[in-house]
């Protein structure tokens, strides 16, 4: 039945509909938890999707890792490929392993348009990973302006901690500037401190970034 996700991994759409016809269980998964759904997804192919789907394929179901079809689909940016999904019932809002939703997995891919599409739909922008982590944290980390943009738009809540006690301020405190005054301009607490004491001023001034120390300063005045 491996041959099944195989060919719909590979678009192969003339395999997928031999097999089906031949009575090939469209659920099955192989030994990551993939299904041919699942595969199809990941790589993009909408007019497999269509076809799986049709042939009563799982929307929601899991692989190894806690990840569904849309979760792949968000990664890639397979825009075309997520509405489907979410219109045949896929839980937009679903966690994989990591605790993260298809919205975390689009924004540290830096897929704009998919985290548009998903907010959309009912994305939850504050969903916290495992470690506490939000999307506008993991945003922040890797100085991804334009998302951060995005997010925030969406009402991202802007001084939410994560498990340590960390904020998108401290998380981009060693990075670029730009974003450091993105986050207080949208009301960043330039004070706020983890857990063990660090506070963005702190982390800015250790990481030797000059630019990023004097507009905290300038901002705590």
């Amino acid at each position: 039945m491996e041959d099944l996700v195989m060919a719909a991994l590979g678009g192969d759409e003339v395999a997928v509909d031999r097999l089906l016809k031949a009575g090939a269980d469209v659920n099955h998964a192989d030994a990551n938890g993939w299904t041919a759904l699942i595969g199809a997804a990941r790589s993009d192919h909408a007019g497999l999707v269509d076809r799986l789907l049709g042939a009563g394929a799982k929307v929601n179901h899991k692989d190894a890792k806690g990840m569904t079809a849309l979760m792949l689909a968000a990664e890639g940016g397979h825009v075309a490929i997520a509405d489907r999904l979410i219109k045949a019932g896929a839980d937009v809002n679903h966690s994989d392993n990591k605790g993260k939703n298809a919205l975390m997995r689009a924004a540290e891919n830096r897929r704009v348009e998919m985290v548009d599409h998903l907010l959309k739909a009912g994305g939850n922008v504050n969903h916290a990973d495992r470690r506490g982590k939000t999307a506008l944290m993991r945003a922040a980390l890797g100085g991804d302006d334009a998302m951060i943009r995005r997010l925030l738009g969406a009402k991202a809540d802007v001084n939410q901690v994560d498990a340590n006690g960390w904020t998108a301020l401290i998380c981009a405190a060693a990075g670029d500037v730009t974003v450091v005054k993105r986050l207080i301009d949208a009301g960043a607490d330039v004070g706020r401190s983890t857990k063990d004491g660090l506070t963005a001023l702190k982390r800015a001034k250790a990481s030797g970034h000059a630019a990023v120390v004097g507009t905290l300063e300038a901002a705590a005045r």
